[in-house]
């Protein structure tokens, strides 16, 4: 191990050593000239990102950041024309005399179309173009949602939003989008940053950020990057989803919004309001003019919902078409999120930017959860009379997780020199502080149970089912956990202008380093034996709440949590604390990575080539626990080990015409495992001679991926594209779930339950995007936009197990990726309406491989369909009302085992329709 870590050392300091030499050579290929720069901006002098601007004589082009903002260094004195070139705007040109250092000033982009000359950014057809055109100029393959279009769709959360983007979807939580999924990819194989530094993640298991947490009006815009550059760091298979915040200098003058709302959920017949605002303003400081920005914004909302569920886990005895157990649930959710925003700019010269960028985020999950358990003694069939066992539970916790963020740096340039230093650090957690996690009231049946349905099963039992006096509390579970994840970093890119006869050359190179710490801590009490510790209410009666309001048949009494923690508070808790369940779960991983790059990128006449490579180490430290059922002990689990990973990357794009561009690309991407499979918790039991263990994997290897992408889009002069992407990834190294009882050191187990480092599998598909304003026909028709994309996928991959020794292998699909993707969208807009109709669909993927023998209890995700609406008036431009629809087909959730005969999981939310008000100083 020592000489390895030499070893990566000395390969480290080659890296950065390399880096620095290439762009000392290349300081001395061109000497100082005159500079050019200036701001792009719309008729209301809002500024505009994604503009190209080019300098066709000398093979150049620059594209406008978020602050309309571009600059060309080192240019020879002469007579140049500019050209601006903008989605659905047609190409603008300028003269341009340089004799000197020369800054241009605000330069109005217009639309000279039926007399009108103006260019507003504001509205779904505005938005569009700017979504648009980022990703037009963009140098790699990038999906974009603006703040403008993420206020287009009636979505409730970023994640939602991102769904309706080429090649997105969304892997939802009771009924709200959460995580994203790149290109059918799980959440964890995609990476989430903010400003570009990564996003810690609050739940214990996973790296993957949970998009719900984050409010939409805290932010400017969210990138997703399908192929990664060397300058990106490492971490993500599918894509990159980078929050852009706000930023004072995004806007030419002071600005101000504010919005608030009111909706209402059919399921539960509650109503939830929402507010949110935004100011930012440029001031004067220390004798500089318009030097220092600062932009904040918050945001506030308490929605109260609900669900109808039910699922029987996939208990079938699918030859015999019969069931073990089911339950049906009822929940009641209140769901608060408050986000917070303050971002600082100061440029005390135009070339220099110094910058603080912070964010935090509450997210508050409060739910009860009734339930009805069936067991059957012996698995039956559907209608069939059988004995068994109804168990009526309740889970109540306030589960909160915050997201906190922050990123400082200093960005300049000198003449044809750009240097950007940045410290940032990110830190998640999730409270779930003493909960209600499992109460239990049983009632046993000789006869009379059974059950009705396929997809949505109904009980069939005794009116005494229904009795809350009949059932007797058996055992409560009380949780508290804590999750927290740390994040910090250090970075700094050099880079070089290089301006040739045949184009530019920008030479860049970078440092990182990153600390990353997931820590996992978990109490559990459990309750039991209750009547003879002195308790003397026993029966469900003793903690009545009425009858549940559930939507899909009969469910009967429902518990009373509070009372029944009442009832528990009488007891001492530390007598009944679960000892084993309290530290087995508990868990610190550390990781420690450096990184260095250096990347060529080369603009021609038509061509954009990104060529370079990535170097990144990885220092893995893990603590964890196991015991040892045979002999009641527990034992430290400890690990350390380290890796390196070379990552080239061939990023190319060329012009075929004004409208028509290819792009291809070759890179490289790695993906470290999961927590949930890195823990290293080790349980031993056995019973009556058989002996069993699951335990976690800390020396798992990163999951890598050879990546080749090829497209071509078509960008009209209307508003527009249309475009198709191949790709495929050639992943190394897949990790799933296995059992290696049968060899190596687990020769006499019956069962060795673990995560490995398997064979190879592959992903390959399609991606079609289609997005057109329908002008040119009539004056009626100027006013519509349709978009749609559709993503095409397939992926192979193969999973191993031993059986009696012998090695076994099946092929699977890859978890959480479907065949479809689609999404469809319409919309319309003139002064006074926007209207937007929407559909987001997927198709039916795997969730989880639950035997590794037979493909017949395989779990699966049902295809979804989903339509929303929108509307807004503007009653002046300043104020416009709106009217959001989710969900208006009242689209269920549903899993199955096998096949769609067999549920899995059946879940209702209902129609959620909102009404607000937004007031904006345009």
């Amino acid at each position: 191990m020592q000489t390895q870590t030499v070893q990566t050392r000395k390969q480290f300091r080659r890296a950065v050593l390399a880096s620095s030499i290439s762009l000392i050579c290349a300081s001395v290929l061109s000497a100082q000239a005159a500079e050019l720069s200036g701001r792009v901006v719309d008729s209301r002098q809002v500024l505009l990102s994604g503009v190209q601007v080019s300098i066709p004589a000398l093979k150049i082009s620059k594209v406008t950041g978020h602050d309309g903002r571009f600059a060309f260094s080192n240019l020879p004195e002469g007579q140049y024309q500019l050209q601006f070139s903008y989605a659905g705007v047609p190409q603008q040109k300028s003269d341009v005399s340089l004799t000197s250092n020369q800054a241009l000033g605000d330069i109005t982009l217009a639309k000279v179309e039926s007399g009108i000359d103006k260019l507003e950014v504001q509205g779904q057809l505005a938005s569009a173009g700017k979504a648009l055109s980022q990703q037009r100029f963009a140098s790699g393959i990038v999906s974009v949602a603006t703040t403008d279009e993420l206020g287009q769709f009636p979505d409730k959360n970023v994640s939602e939003s991102l769904a309706r983007l080429a090649g997105l979807s969304v892997e939802p939580d009771q009924g709200e989008g959460r995580f994203i999924r790149v290109r059918g990819l799980a959440p964890d194989y995609n990476t989430v940053t903010y400003n570009g530094t990564q996003l810690a993640a609050p739940e214990s298991g996973r790296r993957a950020v949970a998009l719900d947490v984050i409010p939409s009006d805290l932010l400017s815009s969210v990138e997703v990057t399908k192929t990664i550059a060397p300058e990106q760091a490492a971490g993500s298979l599918g894509g990159t989803v980078d929050i852009k915040s706000i930023s004072a200098f995004d806007r030419s003058s002071d600005f101000y919004s504010f919005s608030a709302e009111g909706s209402y959920n059919q399921q539960q017949n509650e109503t939830s309001p929402k507010v949110s605002g935004l100011y930012s303003s440029i001031f004067d400081i220390a004798g500089d003019k318009d030097a220092l920005g600062v932009a904040l914004s918050a945001s506030y909302a308490d929605r109260k919902f609900g669900s109808d569920n039910v699922e029987t886990g996939g208990n079938w005895d699918i030859e015999e078409q019969a069931l073990e157990e089911f339950e049906q649930r009822q929940y009641q959710i209140s769901r608060q999120r408050m986000g917070l925003a303050l971002n600082v700019d100061y440029r005390p010269e135009g070339d220099t930017d110094y910058y603080l960028r912070t964010l935090y985020s509450k997210f508050t999950d409060d739910e009860v959860r009734q339930s009805l358990l069936t067991e059957f003694v012996e698995p039956v069939q559907a209608g069939a009379d059988a004995a068994g066992e109804l168990v009526r539970g309740i889970k109540a916790r306030e589960e909160t997780q915050t997201i906190s963020a922050f990123v400082l740096g200093m960005e300049q340039q000198r003449a044809e020199w750009q240097w950007k230093a940045e410290v940032g650090a990110s830190k998640a957690d999730e409270k779930t502080p003493f909960s209600l996690a499992d109460g239990q009231f049983k009632q046993e049946f000789d006869q009379g149970l059974s059950f009705t349905g396929t997809d949505k099963l109904q009980l069939l039992a005794p009116e005494s089912a229904y009795s809350a006096q009949d059932y007797e509390l058996d055992e409560v579970e009380v949780a508290d956990t804590f999750t927290e994840e740390k994040e910090k970093n250090a970075k700094f890119d050099l880079s070089r202008e290089l301006l040739q006869s045949w184009g530019s050359l920008e030479l860049k190179t970078g440092v990182k380093w990153s600390d990353r710490s997931k820590t996992a801590d978990e109490s559990l009490w459990l309750y039991e034996d209750l009547e003879d510790a002195g308790l003397s209410k026993l029966t469900l009666a003793d903690y009545p709440m009425g009858n549940a309001d559930y939507g899909l048949g009969r469910f009967g009494p429902a518990i009373n949590p509070g009372l029944l923690l009442s009832e528990l508070s009488t007891l001492d808790r530390d007598d009944y604390l679960d000892p084993v369940e309290s530290q087995i779960n508990d868990f610190r991983v550390d990781e420690e990575i450096k990184a260095a790059y250096l990347q060529g990128n080369w603009q021609g006449e038509n061509w954009q080539v990104i060529a370079g490579s990535r170097f990144e180490h990885d220092q893995r430290d893990a603590v964890g626990s196991k015991y040892d059922a045979t002999i009641e002990e527990f034992s430290p689990q400890l690990y350390s080990g380290s890796e390196s990973h070379w990552l080239p990357a061939l990023i190319s794009r060329y012009s075929l015409s004004e409208q028509t561009q290819v792009r291809a690309a070759i890179t490289s991407s790695l993906v470290r495992p999961s927590f949930a499979q890195l823990a290293p918790a080790f349980v031993l039991e056995e019973d009556e001679g058989d002996i069993e263990a699951s335990f976690g994997n800390p020396a798992l290897e990163a999951l890598t991926s050879t990546n080749l992408d090829l497209g071509v889009e078509y960008y009209p002069d209307k508003l527009g594209v249309m475009s198709a992407m191949l790709f495929y990834k050639d992943i190394k190294d897949f990790i799933y779930a296995t059992d290696l009882a049968g060899q190596g050191e687990y020769q006499d187990f019956n069962h060795a339950e673990t995560f490995i480092n398997g064979d190879d599998a592959t992903l390959y598909g399609l991606e079609l995007n289609y997005v057109q304003q329908l002008q040119g026909v009539s004056e009626f028709w100027d006013h519509w936009l349709v978009s749609a994309n559709l993503t095409l996928s397939r992926s192979d991959a193969q999973i191993s197990w031993f059986d009696d020794g012998e090695l076994q292998t099946r092929d699977i699909d890859l978890p959480s990726q479907s065949d479809k993707t689609a999404n469809m969208a319409i919309g319309y807009e003139d002064n006074s309406w926007s209207l937007r109709l929407a559909a987001n669909y997927k198709s039916d993927y795997l969730v989880e491989v639950s035997e590794f023998d037979d493909p017949a209890y395989d779990l699966f995700s049902d295809s979804q369909l989903q339509w929303d609406f929108s509307a807004k008036w503007k009653i002046d431009p300043a104020v416009q009302l709106y009217f959001n629809a989710v969900n208006l087909t009242d689209e269920p959730y549903y899993n199955y085992t096998g096949s769609s005969a067999f549920n899995a999981q059946y879940e209702e939310y209902g129609r959620t329709f909102a009404v607000g008000i937004q007031l904006t100083n345009w």
